[in-house]
């Protein structure tokens, strides 16, 4: 029975969204994500335990519990749990491998049913003298992976502040209601009316989306493939993408378009984007979850220098983060109101460049993220793990569409474009980048 004293919210529309797949079957834990920091050097459990407390209560949405509505029509409402969630210690150093006792646990706890009174939790997992492991499982309906890492980089101020007996008031996040007033004040002005405008023209007349298999399938967890980009790789792709005009964001994101384009050979495509949907510095710094995955429609020539080709993308990447606050809920409903098709992209690509400060009083951490791979189609991450830019690129694929080995040489592709495009004068056409071949035949 619902407490009628407690302060009770709204949901954000992107927090609908994924809450109401969620609803449907609290068993399955696809919504959560689930990612670690890496340790290395001795930690005090005790301060990580007062380190985790206060950042529990500073990031509100940690403790967001969402319940059915009790008015009128239904659908949910969400308030705040007054306490925070207990940080469990696990001790596996003592076992014969410490590491793989460690990474079976996360994995256990990774693969359990969905708790809505208690959708965050955390661990800290000693592996060594001076190796931990600091754990977090959210679920995606309250915090996305922008909140969870301005959620470790917090954790390791506060711990370090507490270490140095330093005050550790300073940085402290705002109150999440910013998110939900924002977003009201959003739907009543006129950015809303402009924004669906956009994007009602934006997808009028468009083709159905392209995919590397040639089919479409429902979602599905995918088939994963990783490989680590070191720090002086990315510094070299950074400094291809300045010699091109554009961010190593966009980069990344040409890149895909491009070797879609070159293996499909379609003229148009619709990649899906993630997007931060945070346009105002007032909410830049609140946690909670304001991902909007967006369709980014692009005219492909690969006939095209890549430079030109990349500032392209670029300037098509521009006009969907201009128009990002968007629901993609609403873009999907409406063009499939029209006869359109509810489906508005085929592979997606997601670049995860984070501002890492993950020193924990001298101990320094990496970021590694043990989610479950959903997706629908192909999915490409450019995720940045440590402070001095190594990135991990993990390529997620419908094991109903591609098989492993077509998995494999997909992946091989992908980074040998990337390999090309880092050495290629911005005057040379896409069509003549070097990929790995695919196999002849697969199965």
């Amino acid at each position: 029975m619902l407490n009628r004293e407690r302060t009770e919210l709204p949901l954000l529309a992107t927090q609908l969204r994924t809450w109401m797949a969620q609803a449907e079957d609290l068993a399955n834990p696809v919504y959560c994500i689930c990612d670690y920091l890496d340790i290395r050097g001795r930690i005090a459990p005790e301060l990580m335990v007062l380190a985790h407390e206060q950042v529990e209560r500073e990031a509100e949405a940690l403790r967001l519990v969402i319940v059915p509505s009790a008015e009128e029509g239904g659908g949910y409402r969400q308030f705040l749990r007054a306490d925070p969630a207990p940080l469990d210690f696990i001790d596996v150093s003592t076992g014969s491998d410490p590491g793989a006792a460690a990474r079976t646990w996360m994995e256990k706890d990774a693969q359990g049913p969905v708790d809505p009174q208690m959708l965050c939790r955390a661990a800290l997992l000693k592996v060594a003298e001076d190796h931990f492991v600091l754990y977090r499982r959210v679920h995606h309906a309250v915090v996305d992976g922008y909140s969870l890492a301005l959620i470790f980089n917090r954790t390791a101020a506060v711990y370090t502040a507490l270490a140095r007996r330093l005050p550790a008031g300073d940085g402290a996040f705002p109150s999440f209601t910013r998110l939900t007033d924002t977003e009201s004040a959003y739907r009543a002005g006129k950015s809303f009316t402009r924004d669906r405008a956009h994007w009602l023209d934006k997808m009028a007349d468009r083709p159905a989306p392209v995919s590397l298999s040639g089919r479409s399938a429902g979602l599905a967890i995918g088939r994963r493939r990783t490989n680590e980009l070191a720090p002086d790789r990315v510094g070299r792709l950074e400094a291809a993408a300045d010699r091109l005009g554009v961010t190593w964001s966009d980069l990344a994101v040409s890149t895909i378009a491009a070797y879609a384009g070159l293996r499909t050979g379609a003229g148009e495509l619709q990649l899906g984007l993630p997007t931060g949907g945070r346009l105002s510095p007032q909410v830049r710094n609140v946690p909670g979850m304001t991902m909007n995955i967006l369709p980014l429609r692009i005219d492909v020539d690969t006939a095209l220098p890549v430079g030109e080709f990349a500032r392209h993308v670029s300037r098509e990447v521009r006009q969907v983060l201009l128009h990002s606050r968007y629901p993609t809920a609403e873009i999907s409903r409406e063009v499939a109101e029209r006869g359109d098709g509810a489906r508005l992209w085929g592979p997606m690509v997601n670049v995860m460049k984070f501002d890492y400060k993950l020193d924990f009083a001298g101990a320094t951490a990496s970021m590694r993220t043990m989610s479950i791979p959903l997706t629908v189609d192909m999915t490409v991450y450019f995720f940045q793990t440590t402070a001095d830019g190594t990135t991990e690129v993990i390529l997620d694929v419908h094991p109903e569409l591609f098989t492993p080995r077509e998995t494999d040489a997909h992946f091989d592709g992908i980074l040998a474009l990337l390999d090309a495009i880092e050495k290629a004068d911005p005057h040379t056409p896409v069509r003549d980048l070097n990929t790995a071949p695919l196999p002849e035949a697969t199965g």
